[in-house]
C-alpha cells in the first residue's frame, strides 16, 4: 500500500520505523511522474517488505530541498534509516524492482 507523505517529520518517522522504504517524489503537472505512478503502485503491492511513500514536491519543498531533488520523478530508496539509492527519471517496473533490491 502506498502512503502519501506531508512533511519532513512524517517522512523521517516512516524511514526510521521501516527496514526498507521507497519514496516517489512527484508533482501533478509532471508527465513522466504520471507514467511512473501506476508502476510504483504495482510494485508496492508485489513487494510486501518495502514501505512505499509518495511525496508531492509542490506541497513539500522542504523534503525536495533536503534530498537535492532537481528533477522529477525522483525515487529514493532507504534501508535501515539511510539513503541507499537515488534515481532520477522514469524507470520500468523491472528497473524499479532492481533499484529496491
Amino acid at each position: 500500500m502506498v502512503k502519501e507523505i506531508n512533511g519532513i517529520k512524517e517522512l523521517e518517522l516512516e524511514v526510521n520505523n521501516n527496514k526498507k522504504v521507497l519514496v516517489d517524489l512527484w508533482a501533478p503537472w509532471c508527465g513522466p511522474c504520471k507514467m511512473l505512478s501506476p508502476i510504483v503502485d504495482k510494485v508496492s503491492e508485489e513487494l510486501s517488505d518495502v514501505r512505499v511513500l509518495k511525496v508531492n514536491v509542490d506541497d513539500n519543498e522542504d523534503i525536495a530541498s533536503k534530498f537535492d531533488v532537481e528533477a522529477i520523478p525522483t525515487l529514493l530508496i532507504f534501508e535501515d534509516g539511510s539513503l541507499k539509492n537515488k534515481n532520477v527519471g522514469f524507470v520500468s517496473e523491472l528497473k524499479l524492482k532492481d533499484l529496491v533490491k
